[in-house]
């Protein structure tokens, strides 16, 4: 999946993300009229797509010069100079017509990004100013930017849109690290920073985990992995559910499993005699000496498997039911790198028999800590059984890295017509769950939203708390 300027990168190099975005929305207008468009001017289309007329003008002048956009004389009518009219060069056309729809499962969220909707955003929780106080004009009598009058601006559209075309069912973007978007959305790596961190403040991606290099996994690094509101209020129907789970007996629940394994990690590598160990030591072996970074991204990993479990094989993960599936640990063996064992203090290594039966033990625990997870989070929310889950593609999202499993979320796709947007389950007691009155994510006191990973919590800047 991918935009339709994603097609013509090679073209687009060093255009900036304004240009990208003024072709983008061209390519997609001639992509639904099948390229009989007529040509374009530049007052209709900053109307049309309400632009400033000095940023449409000045990327139809620099797409002509990159040679994906024509510009024409119409004939004159009367007295004055001829109307200039733009339309997509013929070898734009032609692509456009020979690669068909790219948007993908997306589309209707991409359409509505990338038309002339407004589309109005606000940081959760930042007290907003009464409409008759709200900037209009710079103190140079400029038209304010977009965010000074809540618009989305094209930045942060165009990198918003560009997450969505990467994204699963459920609005998790992995894979996509910083060159490539730089690459894709024309921002250098200050802005791509300080874009995202907006989108982030503004509650379009729910959680970041941020990438890491490590030796245990298979590529030298990691990419970070984004969770997107697929719920943003733009105007277009929600096609996902969000679930909470509050844990009747929080105590119990306070610890992850990478919490686990990182302290018998700890303990292993400072001799304490007096811990007992609950990973295998050729798991510890394989983790020790991991920076902390590594463990969420680890627990990210643990999740995702713990989701393709649960969209597979949900009627099935009864309790201690353990699924054997080729895919998931093809998956598994897939995302990390065999270590090489060496016997202590020589240059030669150990048996190959013994290397390979303890990276399958160090497969298998990870396929074993997989189906913990699923089977916690299939316990818990099938205690409610009024939202059907059966045969649905569902994703875990990660919550605040403090609270272990006391509350825990799933992000469920193409829930039934007549379900929520937003579902929250609150233990009574040991299995016994009620359902609490907010129907809606806003309705959430912003701390909560801030713990079941519903949103980022600002980035506090220097010398604040």
């Amino acid at each position: 999946m991918k935009l339709l300027s994603q097609l013509f990168t090679a073209s687009l190099e060093g255009a900036g993300p304004e240009i990208r975005f003024v072709f983008e929305l061209l390519a997609a207008d001639a992509a639904r009229t099948a390229g009989d468009a007529e040509g374009y001017r530049a007052e209709a289309l900053a109307k049309q797509f309400r632009l400033s007329q000095k940023l449409v003008s000045d990327a139809l002048g620099d797409l002509v010069r990159l040679g994906l956009v024509v510009r024409e004389r119409s004939l004159s009518e009367g007295k004055g100079r001829p109307a200039i009219t733009y339309a997509l060069s013929p070898m734009v056309v032609q692509t456009l017509k020979a690669s068909g729809p790219v948007y993908g499962i997306h589309t209707e969220l991409l359409e509505c990004l990338l038309s002339g909707a407004p589309i109005e955003t606000e940081v959760p929780g930042l007290q907003s100013r009464p409409a008759k106080q709200r900037i209009t004009v710079t103190k140079a009598g400029r038209p304010a930017p977009p965010g000074a009058s809540k618009q989305l601006s094209v930045c942060n559209r165009l990198l918003f849109a560009t997450l969505l075309a990467r994204a699963d069912h459920c609005g998790v973007v992995s894979g996509a690290g910083g060159p490539e978007l730089r690459k894709l959305t024309g921002f250098d790596e200050a802005s791509l920073k300080h874009r995202l961190r907006r989108l982030m403040d503004l509650g379009l991606i729910r959680r970041c985990v941020p990438g890491v290099s490590s030796s245990i996994f298979a590529r030298a690094r990691v990419s970070s992995t984004y969770f997107l509101n697929l719920n943003p209020g733009f105007g277009c129907p929600s096609h996902c559910t969000v679930m909470v789970h509050l844990a009747w007996d929080g105590e119990a629940k306070r610890f992850s499993h990478t919490d686990n394994l990182r302290d018998d990690v700890v303990a292993y590598s400072s001799g304490r005699s007096d811990w007992e160990l609950s990973t295998p030591l050729c798991v510890i072996r394989f983790l020790v000496g991991q920076r902390s970074r590594v463990y969420p991204v680890l627990q990210s990993m643990l999740y995702r498997y713990a989701s393709f479990l649960l969209s597979r094989h949900w009627s099935a993960l009864f309790p201690g039911a353990y699924l054997w599936d080729d895919e998931l640990y093809a998956m598994i063996r897939s995302d990390f790198r065999q270590p090489v064992m060496k016997v202590a203090g020589q240059d030669t290594t150990t048996d190959p028999d013994g290397r390979e039966a303890e990276w399958v033990e160090i497969i298998e625990h990870f396929y074993r800590l997989t189906h913990e997870i699923a089977h916690e989070f299939r316990s818990r929310f099938g205690q409610a059984g009024s939202l059907p889950l059966d045969g649905v593609q569902m994703s875990v999202l990660p919550v605040a890295d403090d609270l272990g499993y006391k509350a825990i979320t799933l992000v469920v796709n193409s829930p039934p017509a007549s379900a929520k947007t937003f579902v929250w389950l609150e233990e009574e007691l040991r299995g016994v769950v009620k359902l609490r009155t907010p129907t809606t994510e806003s309705e959430v006191y912003l701390q909560n939203r801030y713990d079941f990973g519903l949103l980022m919590p600002p980035k506090c800047r220097a010398g604040k708390p």
